[in-house]
């Protein structure tokens, strides 16, 4: 893996990101969404538990990376991605990536308040692209329940904003391979706690044993939660943030091939066109974002 060019990485990450959204709304109707992820995070410690090793997990459990590996694990992987495969019940592949771009705003607004940085014209313009594509995604969708997934996934992206400040204050000597298991492993107490308080509350868990669900189990723990979290941040590690992040935002487009071709998603021109105002927003922001970085 170190020997991998960040940008190769990068892409292939990408195109494991798009891969996942699809696999997801595969499983949501064998499985609640809090126990497939907890099955997920599970498999992925397992599976990282061979390149890792003793030593490997010792340090992730050290106390200097315990409480910030919550923290991104909580709010990364445990509570946005449940809320995000719930949604998946009600919308697409497609329109769950799309409003995924919605989170560059909440960055935009969160700098503006907290840094007290002024944006430019570029991402305003670049935010308002991401607007107009994800209202087209929603108002074009004709369906309350579709609007109803579109809208959680948007109330629950802020939440990553939280766990990649978390992130970014874990120690600089871990590895991609250490990181991307501290996600998994530190998402799963607060998965146990959310598992119990539904089950309180609405009952046993839906859990309908076959081979999709198994596959798309084995499938999302290997692509998303080892192979595609150890490529993401070797590329963070390695190349500049901004451009990392205006690559991987290119992932719904790999989304809407992949959804069309599985059948998961009908193709039509709005949603085209909502997938080439959210990208090209977002790659305005990003792209303005590592211009500033530049000049500083």
């Amino acid at each position: 893996m170190s020997k991998l060019s960040p940008l190769v990485a990068i892409w292939l990450s990408c195109v494991c990101t798009a891969i996942n959204v699809v696999i997801s709304k595969m499983a949501t109707p064998y499985v609640t969404s809090a126990l497939f992820l907890l099955g997920a995070c599970f498999s992925a410690c397992v599976l990282l538990s061979f390149p890792l090793g003793k030593q490997g997990w010792r340090r992730i459990w050290a106390p200097d990376v315990r409480w910030k590996g919550l923290g991104m694990g909580t709010f990364g992987t445990a509570l946005t991605m449940t809320v995000f495969m719930v949604a998946l019940n009600y919308t697409t592949p497609v329109n769950s990536a799309v409003d995924n771009q919605f989170e560059i705003i909440y960055s935009l607004i969160l700098s503006t308040l907290i840094l007290k940085e002024r944006p430019t014209f570029k991402q305003i313009s670049g935010s308002l692209f991401i607007l107009m594509g994800v209202i087209l995604i929603i108002v074009k969708g004709g369906s309350f329940m579709q609007a109803k997934g579109d809208f959680m996934i948007l109330g629950s992206l802020w939440m990553f904003q939280i766990s990649h400040i978390f992130a970014k204050k874990l120690p600089a000597d871990l590895t991609a391979t250490q990181i991307a298991a501290a996600r998994a492993f530190y998402a799963m107490p607060a998965l146990i706690v959310l598992l119990g308080a539904l089950y309180i509350i609405q009952g046993p868990f839906l859990f309908e044993s076959n081979t999709v669900l198994w596959g798309t189990l084995l499938g999302s723990a290997v692509i998303n939660y080892v192979t595609g979290n150890i490529l993401w941040y070797h590329t963070i590690r390695n190349m500049d943030l901004s451009k990392a992040t205006a690559i991987i935002l290119c992932y719904p487009v790999f989304t809407f091939i992949f959804s069309v071709l599985l059948g998961q998603d009908a193709f039509s021109v709005y949603k085209v066109w909502g997938l080439i105002l959210a990208v090209g927003g977002a790659y305005l922001v990003t792209s303005s974002a590592k211009r500033q970085g530049a000049k500083r």
